[in-house]
């Protein structure tokens, strides 16, 4: 006597199929994107849209820099504005995360979801003698304070080195971006070299 094997295939099509059709799947049907092998368990209420991913094997990512100088005009004392500089997308290692299109020092969440992101920044600069400077990380425009870092610039040449991160939560299409200050007075500030990046925190 033979055995019997019985073969099936689960609901499968890609992820833009899937966001097209954007159907109610049955209570714990499974549904599968075949270009980014991510899939989604149903509830029998919620649409496909609305079902998060049931596993993720990948983190959302994204970094970019800057490593030639720069001068940064300063507006106002003491308040934190965009560097008005564009940074260099890493294309090899980003996923999901693309360069900001409002702040070209800046990282868009372009996963699709909403997603918390651990973010960090760091500049190295001067303003001439006896200057704060400050960083701050901003989301989309707004600097975020309790992410705030400043340091002291002791004589014309000194460089000062500053980093700062926070945990972001990015809506798609958000952008975090590197903000900057002089505390002291409007004195530009000459940039040397920065960088930010941004890492999926899973729950």
């Amino acid at each position: 006597m033979s055995d019997t094997i019985t073969r099936f295939k689960l609901r499968n099509g890609t992820a833009a199929q899937w966001t097209a059709e954007n159907p109610i799947l049955l209570e714990g049907e499974v549904g599968i994107e075949t270009d980014t092998r991510k899939y989604k368990v149903g509830n029998g209420v919620s649409a496909w849209s609305a079902l998060p991913y049931y596993i993720e094997g990948v983190l959302a990512r994204g970094q970019a820099s800057k490593m030639t100088s720069g001068t940064i005009a300063i507006a106002t004392a003491g308040t934190y504005q965009s560097t008005g500089l564009t940074a260099t997308f890493d294309a090899a290692s980003d996923y999901q995360v693309v360069l900001g299109t409002s702040d070209a020092f800046g990282l868009k969440n372009d996963s699709g979801a909403t997603k918390l992101f651990q973010v960090m920044a760091s500049m190295d600069a001067s303003a001439g003698n006896n200057h704060t400077l400050g960083i701050s990380l901003a989301k989309n425009g707004t600097a975020i304070p309790q992410s705030e870092c400043r340091a002291f610039t002791g004589s014309n040449t000194q460089i000062t080195k500053l980093f700062c991160f926070w945990m972001v939560e990015l809506a798609n299409g958000d952008e975090v971006s590197l903000f900057v200050a002089n505390h002291s007075d409007t004195t530009s500030i000459s940039f040397q070299r920065g960088r930010i990046s941004a890492i999926e925190v899973k729950a």
